[in-house]
C-alpha cells in the first residue's frame, strides 16, 4: 500500500504545491496498514426503553435512540458508523441488530455491505449480542483484533476518542490476552449515572491500567470517593483479540461459548438459520459486563480518557445536559402540542433536576398509555 501511495505522490502536481501531503498521505497509509486484522462490531440491537417514549416525541419515527437522529442530520447509528470509519472500512465492520428492525435497517443501513449486518433472532442481551457478530469474524479472519462500540452514544470530540481506541487496540495487540476497556474521567454532576472501573493503584509503564473491580451506577457518596480514588466511567467500548474474548466467555459462561462457536461451525452450511434459531431458543441472556468483564477483572485493562464530550444518552436527563452545553435546544424544538408536559428547555419550566426530567417523561408516557 505504501508502495501505491508514493507513486501517485511522485506523479501528482498537487504534492508538489502542497508539501503537508506527503506526510499526510504516509499518515493515512501507515493507519490502515496498522489496522489489517482489525474488526469492528456495533451493538446495535437495543430498545432504549428510558429514553423512547422522550425521542419518539422530538424526533418521531420508533423512537429507538440508535436511529433517532438528534442533532444535525444524521442518526446516531451513522454517526457512530462514520466515526469507526476513520479507523476501520466498512468491509470489517459488522452491526448486529434485532430481526424486528429490518424496517429501519432498511431506511439506515442500504448503503451497508450486506453480510456485515447481522440480525439476532432475539434480544439476549449484551453478551450474545457481541458473540454473534464474533463467530462471523472469526470465521472470517481468525487472527483478527476487535473493537467493540455501542450505536448510541454521543461524543462531541470524535478523533481524540478514535485516537484512544487505536492506543487500545495497540495495547490488545501487545497483550493478545488481555481486553482493554475505554475508561472516561468522570464529569462534574453526572456522578451517579454511569458504572465505574476501579483502577490498580500501581501505575505501570504502559498507557493503560490493570483493572480492580467494577462498580455499577453508585450513590452520589460512594461515586466521589471512586472519583477521588481515580475510578473511572465504563463505557463499554473496548479492544481485544478474539481468541481472547472466546478464552473469557468459555471460562465465565460456558453454555454460551459452546453455544457460538456452534453457530460459528454452521455459517457456511445450509442450516446456519435454524442452528441460530435453536440456540436463540434455548440459550440464557447474559450481560456481558456483569457476567464476563467482572468476574475476570484480572484479564482487563483500561485506558483513561480525559474529556471528549463522551455520554451514553441512557436518560432524557443526559441528553438534555449535553444539549444545553451546546447551545442546541433548537435540536429537539418540536413536540406534539398535545404533550401534558411543557417542553424541558423551555425557560419557564420549573423542573431544573435532570433525574426530575426523567421522572416526568416516564409519566409522560404513562399517562400516554393509560389514554390509549
Amino acid at each position: 500500500m505504501i508502495a501505491v501511495f508514493e507513486v501517485l505522490m511522485r506523479t501528482s502536481a498537487l504534492v508538489h504545491f502542497l508539501p503537508s501531503t506527503r506526510s499526510n498521505i504516509y499518515a493515512i497509509a501507515r493507519n490502515f496498514m496498522d489496522h489489517r486484522n482489525v474488526w469492528a462490531i456495533v451493538l446495535a440491537g437495543g430498545e432504549g426503553t428510558r429514553v423512547r417514549s422522550f425521542l419518539k416525541q422530538v424526533c418521531g419515527g420508533s423512537g429507538l435512540k440508535q436511529f433517532s437522529t438528534i442533532i444535525g442530520e444524521r442518526s446516531m447509528l451513522r454517526c457512530t458508523l462514520d466515526r469507526i470509519g476513520r479507523r476501520i472500512p466498512a468491509e470489517r465492520t459488522l452491526i448486529v441488530l434485532g430481526s424486528h428492525h429490518r424496517a429501519e435497517v432498511e431506511k439506515e443501513l442500504n448503503h451497508w455491505p450486506r453480510q456485515n449486518i447481522i440480525f439476532q433472532p432475539a434480544n439476549r442481551d449484551t453478551a450474545p449480542g457481541i458473540l454473534l457478530p464474533l463467530a462471523h469474524v472469526t470465521d472470517r479472519d481468525p487472527d483478527a483484533t476487535v473493537a467493540v462500540f455501542p450505536s448510541d452514544h454521543f461524543i462531541l470530540d470524535e478523533e481524540r476518542f478514535m485516537g484512544a481506541v487505536d492506543k487500545a487496540l495497540q495495547d490488545a495487540k501487545r497483550n493478545p490476552g488481555k481486553l482493554v476497556l475505554l475508561g472516561m474521567t468522570p464529569q462534574p454532576g453526572e456522578e451517579t449515572e454511569y458504572g465505574y472501573i476501579k483502577v490498580a493503584r500501581k501505575p505501570g509503564t504502559s498507557d493503560t491500567r490493570a483493572v480492580s473491580g467494577f462498580v455499577e451506577k453508585p450513590p452520589l457518596a460512594r461515586a466521589k470517593k471512586l472519583i477521588q480514588q481515580g475510578a473511572l466511567w465504563n463505557t463499554m467500548v473496548f479492544a481485544a483479540h478474539n481468541l481472547a474474548l472466546w478464552e473469557m466467555v468459555k471460562q465465565t459462561a460456558p453454555v454460551l461459548y459452546h453455544a457460538f462457536r456452534l453457530v460459528q461451525m454452521s455459517l457456511r452450511n445450509s442450516h446456519s438459520n435454524g442452528v441460530l434459531d435453536h440456540v436463540y431458543e434455548i440459550i440464557p441472556s447474559v450481560n456481558f459486563s456483569s457476567a464476563i468483564c467482572q468476574p475476570l477483572a484480572n484479564r482487563l485493562r483500561v485506558l483513561p480518557v480525559a474529556d471528549v464530550g463522551w455520554s451514553d444518552w441512557g436518560t432524557v436527563g443526559s441528553i438534555l445536559r449535553t444539549l444545553r452545553k451546546l447551545g442546541r435546544f433548537d435540536a429537539i424544538s418540536t413536540r406534539p402540542e398535545e404533550s401534558p408536559l411543557p417542553p424541558a428547555w423551555h425557560p419557564f419550566n420549573r423542573f431544573g433536576s435532570p433525574g426530575e426530567l426523567d421522572r416526568l417523561f416516564l409519566q409522560s408516557g404513562a399517562n400516554a398509555a393509560k389514554s390509549i
